[in-house]
């Protein structure tokens, strides 16, 4: 088998690292849960402008920092604390030890998402990466997905068999749909509010490589 993953909140748990650092920033400043909550608003769970958040932080706490200054102290602070999820590590050393591909999609700059795959020793445990940063192309753009198969061999009849696996509707579902892949969608206790529904939705990245196996299992029984 095939696989794409994204990075953030897919094999690492990005939204419990931000946290962490948003909180420690916090008490440093004599904040309040109102801070908190407004940081993790500005920070859109991964998905707004960097400098949203060093506004929020301007805005709150009076800093003098310009923003360039508060965004790479907020990314170093988040590369100190990821994690990935547990099971995960363990699950790519198997599925490459069963001869599966595995390469994984992430948009964000090349300092950031390298660093934080070798600090959680993700690194040796995927094939190919590809990162906007350095692809100059970001998800949903088809086109990086296009850069990932190219690097891992896929021939164009194994396109239809190639999974994207990501938390996020827009980049990671409807970009892979785009890109012509199968996609699963990692919920994470959240509610699935796109249009067109992923092929799979499980809860987590080990559940749902879980439920991909099961569901190939399930058609090829049904096919014979």
């Amino acid at each position: 088998m095939i696989w794409l993953f994204d990075l953030d909140n897919t094999l690492v748990d990005r939204a419990a690292a931000f946290h962490g650092w948003a909180s420690d920033l916090v008490a440093s400043h004599g904040g309040t849960p109102d801070d908190l909550a407004a940081l993790l608003t500005a920070d859109g769970g991964g998905h707004a402008p960097k400098d949203h958040v060093a506004h929020a932080v301007q805005d709150r706490f009076g800093v003098d920092d310009d923003v360039d200054a508060l965004v790479a102290t907020m990314r170093a602070g988040i590369r100190d604390r990821i994690a990935p999820y547990d099971g995960v590590l363990e699950q790519l050393d198997a599925l490459r030890a069963a001869g599966d591909r595995v390469g994984v999609v992430t948009n964000g700059t090349s300092h950031q998402q390298r660093g934080k795959l070798a600090l959680t020793g993700l690194a040796d445990r995927v094939d190919v990466v590809v990162v906007s940063g350095e692809a100059r192309v970001e998800k949903p753009d088809p086109r990086i997905f296009d850069l990932a198969l190219e690097a891992l061999g896929v021939a164009p009849e194994e396109r239809g068999d190639v999974w994207m696996v990501g938390d996020a509707e827009g980049p990671d579902v409807e970009g892979g749909r785009r890109a012509g892949l199968r996609t699963v969608w990692l919920a994470h206790g959240r509610r699935w509010t796109g249009e067109a529904e992923p092929d799979v939705v499980a809860e987590g990245p080990v559940e749902a490589v879980a439920a991909v196996r099961a569901l190939v299992a399930a058609t090829a029984t049904a096919s014979r």
